[in-house]
């Protein structure tokens, strides 16, 4: 059989709340990524995407309008001598300067978009495994943890039994039964009770039979040396 050594409860109690305090903050942390990986793709896919095409083709339109000023501008002089199209001209080579940054934000951003994608795919192999356990085996563990706090708590709640207390009178071990003498107070004071009587008679004739051969034997000694000096005498 299993045994536990749980010294404070109130230990088990705190480690749950710092437990589940820190899955927390951690699931926070993990959805506000997933909400800055979503900003960032959208940014890059939808509105910058969305944005540089629209330069591009505003680019070529402006081109157009550039060089049919440049056209007209020519047109309108071929009767003089000089002709004086100078500005028609920059703004053609402006028009074109910008077409061509805005296709090359086009391409990076091709580029760029593959290269978020694997940089989030990477990121979800490292992150997903972390919330799936967040997810799943932490909630059985801080279930478990507010088991065991449940359970040590009634343990707790639970005394131990304690001896009945026994009444002398009802149990019948009174002065008398444990061999404690009893005085009955209508005898006086110096009056022995008949039990401490019988006792001392029983005492006396236990003495009196231990004196018995002891004065028997004084007697046999006494009468040999009586003998003995009667003969003594006689001689």
């Amino acid at each position: 059989m299993s045994q536990a050594n749980v010294r404070s409860v109130e230990a088990i109690r705190a480690f749950k709340h710092t437990l589940q305090s820190h899955s927390e903050d951690v699931m926070l942390t993990l959805t506000s990524m997933e909400m800055e990986l979503r900003q960032a793709r959208n940014w890059l896919e939808r509105d910058q995407y969305s944005y540089w095409t629209a330069q591009v083709k505003r680019c070529n339109e402006r081109i157009a309008e550039a060089r049919g000023d440049l056209f007209r501008r020519r047109l309108s002089q071929t009767s003089s001598g000089t002709i004086s199209d100078s500005d028609q001209k920059e703004a053609v080579r402006v028009a074109t300067r910008k077409l061509r940054e805005a296709e090359e934000m086009v391409e990076r951003i091709k580029k760029w978009v593959p290269i978020l994608e694997h940089a989030i795919d990477e990121y979800h192999s490292q992150s997903q495994p972390l919330s799936d356990r967040l997810s799943g085996s932490l909630v059985g563990s801080l279930a478990l943890l507010e088991r065991m706090v449940v359970s040590l708590n009634e343990y707790e709640a639970i005394r131990a039994p304690t001896a009945p207390k026994l009444d002398p009178l009802d149990t019948g071990q009174g002065p008398e039964a444990m061999g404690t003498p009893t005085v009955d107070p209508a005898e006086p004071a110096g009056t022995p009770s008949p039990q401490a009587a019988q006792d001392r008679s029983t005492e006396q004739d236990r003495v009196e039979e231990t004196d018995q051969p002891q004065a028997e034997h004084n007697g046999i000694d006494k009468e040999s040396r009586s003998n003995a000096s009667t003969a003594s005498n006689e001689a």
